[in-house]
């Protein structure tokens, strides 16, 4: 999975076989990107990429050794400088979103069918677990947070359903919103519209792919 600046002028792909990030400049006139590096994520397979509403960090959650890593961005390059050690997620980490305020960090993990929540340090853009990962439905494989920073939702692949949590504004700790919504097959992806009325699920085993949801 891949992110971009919010700007944007950079674009970052995680590469799961290599171990990397590979690292974009984008034109601004043209959309046009152009490789300038890579960097090495400091864990095993690299599967989703994102990056903090103010551009300042990136964070890679690494499949293979069940942690994520942070990155510190260079406003003028766009190089990814690691911000310590990965931190420790749940088991196979599959997905990662950023709250819009900033200050919390989201991870589906696949393996252990719960989502790690984390806080983030503004100034260096460290990761803290916050409490023990939440449950989820079985292999929850994506992640992402409302506009308002209000709730978060997670696609469950084989419970073919969609949990739903508010988000406690002070400590970033999860609640779920009642029983997961069931969807398609294999949801593989969720998103919610830039007004918070709306969701849309890929359902990556039906023969209609997409659900919208409110």
């Amino acid at each position: 999975m891949a992110a971009t600046l919010p700007s944007p002028r950079f674009a970052y792909v995680a590469n799961f076989i290599d171990n990397t990030v590979s690292i974009s400049a984008i034109n601004a006139a043209t959309g046009q990107i152009r490789p300038n590096g890579y960097v090495l994520t400091g864990g095993a397979g690299p599967i989703s990429v994102t990056v903090d509403p103010t551009g300042q960090f990136a964070y890679v959650v690494n499949f293979g050794s069940d942690n994520i890593s942070a990155f510190s961005v260079n406003p003028n390059t766009g190089t990814l400088t690691a911000v310590g050690p990965a931190v420790a997620t749940g088991n196979r980490p599959r997905s990662v979103a950023v709250d819009p305020s900033g200050k919390f960090a989201y991870v589906a993990n696949f393996g252990s069918h719960n989502v790690s929540a984390f806080t983030i340090n503004a100034n260096t853009g460290a990761l803290t677990a916050v409490g023990p990962p939440v449950g989820a439905g079985t292999t929850p494989s994506s992640v992402t947070v409302d506009p308002s920073g209000r709730f978060a939702y997670v696609a469950n692949l084989n419970s073919n359903n969609v949990s739903a949590y508010t988000i406690n504004a002070n400590t970033g700790v999860l609640t779920s919103v009642g029983l997961p919504v069931a969807v398609g097959n294999n949801p593989s992806s969720v998103t919610v519209d830039p007004t918070g009325s709306f969701a849309y699920v890929a359902n990556r085993g039906s023969r209609k792919r997409v659900g919208v949801y409110d």
